[in-house]
């Protein structure tokens, strides 16, 4: 009992200790609502913060309590009263201010039917209030009141008063709470129509919510000039970030509107329509990577052989689809030609390649845009003999690609065919020398429908992914390519995936596999005629990150939530194996107070 009591006091001064000292939200935690406006924005917020872990209605928020809204002499924070209540002071009834604390769902839980999870116990809006004050609220709407009825009981006086509303729109009664709160109550209505803006529709209501007339907005017309009235004039506090800090070490989710307040204008003030950079900055729609007029040089390859590079594609503050189109293709292609606000806002790739029959260096113009913004640059590369010694290929990780170069041609076969990386069996198959290609020969299928080409060989090490270039052949109609990989040497093989083939010229088909050992393809033909296909690209398997110390959760970041994790082990919870590794930070074969200690050493020392 001793050790169990020990623990716990010194988990709670050094979750204190972390909450004194971290302020921000962690790094890109809200990346995915970068670019976004409006409704958008909203959901990409919903989507972050949705998932969190439960807390018992009984214990749960008492325990809480005690760690998110206690001051620094460990008394309750009570935005109801100006009583000192210490976290055992809870209690269920009271006749009078000063008579102890209960919980209070400022949000009235009638309002989404009752004691719904996880509403009913979601820490960011049940706080820690006098119970005679709670009563008298009730389930009214928050909102002015200017002859409103204080409670009191000699020095015990609430924090709020009740009465007829004085706010424009809305004559009916309301509870107006001090003005020190204002902003944090505010901000809590926006964290519950975001957190749960998919139940929000079919709830009860109360005459704080219009969901009907304002849809996603969620709140009546009043309510909403209302809350941004006191976002605006009672700033985020110092008691709200630490609040912020210590629930997302409770439930693992955050208030958006607490780590960055400008949010609620961009969804509900004076910046609607306009993109959230992250910032209450306004930004103007810009592509920062690559520049514009920028020349890129993709290198060297020998006369025939493909070269591929990796162009990243960053902006800012895009609202709509970015369009990538080439000036010429008949040397260079690309693998992606469409991209969406939130992958440049983000960050993305593509990746150009590169292939000549002909010796000399070459260049094409490629320009991406849409109608906010467009930049254009220029790549280049070189194509020279074999035997000049290229400068190394670029490419994507470790990879090799069957090109089909310096293969025997031929007509139609089902044999074995040796290629220039691996030995093939060819079914109603065989290497040509047509147009559609990238080097001087590819792979054509015949006009069965069933050809094939397998693997004979295997590929050892593993795969991340396999891409396949391929097109119908000529004019010939549309055709469709299976995909299969097996792990025993060719006895069975598994399905990977199936797509179709066009006319025109050769598409690039890429299909993730991570797989570990030894793996071999093989791609058959299921309906249609001829097919040519070029430059198979097995991709090698990445190497996995060295895991993070401190990190018990796995989700890429220490925290505090890893620090709870530790704590849930040292009072008896379970896990799996993956997990008491992790949390075994000092690794010395057992989980204690120390690797809590060293979690939060981690965290203090950012």
């Amino acid at each position: 009992m001793y050790k169990s009591i020990r623990i716990t006091i010194l988990l709670a001064l050094a979750i204190f200790a972390i909450q004194s000292a971290l302020a921000d939200a962690p790094i890109n935690y809200y990346n995915n609502a970068l670019g976004k406006s409006d409704e958008a924005l909203m959901m990409a917020l919903r989507n972050i913060i949705r998932s969190h872990r439960e807390v018992s209605y009984s214990s749960g928020l008492l325990n809480a309590f005690a760690i998110a809204d206690v001051d620094d002499q460990g008394y309750i924070i009570d935005i109801y009263s100006n009583c000192r209540y210490r976290p055992s002071d809870n209690g269920s009834s009271a006749k009078t201010v000063g008579e102890g604390y209960n919980r209070e769902h400022s949000f009235p839980r009638s309002w989404f039917g009752g004691a719904v999870s996880p509403m009913n116990t979601d820490v960011f809006h049940v706080y820690p209030t006098d119970i005679h004050v709670n009563s008298q609220r009730g389930n009214h709407p928050y909102g002015v009141c200017a002859n409103g009825t204080r409670l009191s009981n000699g020095s015990y006086v609430a924090k709020g008063k009740l009465g007829k509303s004085t706010y424009p729109g809305y004559n009916g009664t309301v509870f107006e709470p001090d003005d020190e709160y204002k902003g944090d109550l505010a901000r809590t209505y926006f964290y519950m129509a975001t957190c749960y803006k998919n139940e929000l529709p079919s709830w009860p209501g109360s005459e704080q919510l219009n969901y009907g007339a304002n849809k996603y907005k969620a709140f009546s017309t009043w309510t909403i000039n209302m809350l941004m009235e006191w976002t605006r004039l009672d700033p985020v506090s110092e008691k709200e970030k630490k609040r912020n800090e210590a629930i997302y070490g409770i439930q693992g989710n955050r208030n958006p509107f607490i780590d960055h307040p400008e949010l609620a204008e961009f969804i509900w003030g004076n910046m609607q329509g306009k993109p959230w950079s992250g910032s209450g900055q306004e930004v103007t729609a810009n592509i920062t990577t690559p520049e514009n007029g920028s020349l890129i040089n993709i290198g060297e390859t020998v006369e025939g052989n493909p070269q591929e590079y990796t162009i990243t594609v960053k902006g800012e503050g895009l609202t709509k689809n970015l369009v990538l189109s080439m000036e010429d293709n008949e040397y260079f292609y690309v693998d992606k030609t469409y991209f969406t606000p939130s992958e440049v806002n983000n960050g993305t790739s593509f990746v150009i390649g590169f292939t000549a029959d002909d010796l000399g260096t070459f260049n094409d113009i490629i320009t991406l845009s849409n109608s906010e913004v467009s930049v254009t640059f220029t790549v280049t590369a070189t194509a020279v003999k074999q035997g000049d010694d290229p400068d190394p290929p670029v490419v994507l990780g470790d990879s090799i690609m069957e090109d089909w170069e310096g293969c025997t041609t031929g007509g139609y076969w089902t044999q074995w065919v040796e290629g220039h990386q691996w030995i093939w069996d060819f079914t109603d198959a065989g290497i040509w020398g047509d147009t559609n290609r990238h080097g001087e020969l590819v792979c054509r299928f015949g006009k069965t429908n069933a050809s094939s080409i397998t693997m004979v060989e295997d590929v050892e090490g593993g795969t991340s992914a396999i891409g396949v270039w391929a097109a119908s052949f000529g004019s010939d109609a549309n055709a469709e390519l299976r995909v299969d990989f097996s792990t025993d040497k060719g006895s069975s093989w598994t399905e990977l995936a199936s797509f179709t083939v066009t006319r025109g010229d050769l598409q690039h088909y890429t299909m993730d596999i991570p797989l570990e050992g030894n793996v071999r393809f093989r791609i058959v033909q299921t309906s249609g005629t001829r097919v040519n296909i070029d430059d198979i690209t097995i991709y090698g398997r990445k190497a996995e990150p060295s895991p993070l110390v401190g990190d018990v959760n796995n989700d890429g970041e220490v925290n505090i939530a890893d620090m709870n994790a530790v704590n849930d082990l040292i009072l008896g919870g379970t896990a799996d194996e993956d997990t008491l590794s992790r949390a075994d930070v000092n690794k010395d074969g057992e989980i204690t107070i120390a690797d809590a200690n060293s979690v939060a050493d981690i965290i203090l020392s950012k």
